[in-house]
C-alpha cells in the first residue's frame, strides 16, 4: 500500500487513538503508516488535554501513558530490527510493526 507522508489530522482523543491502533493492527492494509500513528501518538502525548472520554474505558493519564509506549516500543524495534546502514537505504515510513504491539495496546 502506497501510505501518504503526511501527518494525521485527527483530534487528539481517546476515541481516536483506539481507532489508530486498531488502525495499526491491520499492518500493510492500514490507512495509515505506523510511522503516521507514531507520529500522532508523540503528538498526542503533547497535546492531549487530558478530558475523560466516556466511551473509552482508560483514564485519561492511562491513555498518555498507552500513547507513549507506542513511541517507545517503535524506537526499541528500530534499533534492534536495522542497522544505521540498513535505516539510511528506505525510509523509516515503510516499516511495519508486529502485529502483537498493536494487540497488547489494544
Amino acid at each position: 500500500m502506497a501510505w501518504s507522508s503526511e501527518p494525521i489530522l485527527k483530534p487528539y482523543t481517546l476515541s481516536n487513538l483506539v481507532d489508530l491502533l486498531s488502525q495499526g493492527l491491520l499492518g500493510s492494509m492500514s490507512r495509515f503508516s505506523h510511522f503516521q500513528i507514531v507520529e500522532w501518538c508523540s503528538r498526542f502525548t503533547e497535546e492531549y488535554d487530558l478530558q475523560p472520554d466516556d466511551n473509552i474505558p482508560l483514564s485519561p493519564q492511562g491513555a498518555i501513558e498507552l500513547a507513549d509506549d507506542v513511541l517507545v516500543q517503535w524506537e526499541l524495534f528500530i534499533a534492534t530490527q536495522y542497522s544505521l546502514d540498513e535505516l539510511s537505504m528506505f525510509s523509516v515510513s515503510v516499516v511495519v510493526l508486529p502485529k502483537t504491539h498493536f494487540e497488547q495496546w489494544l
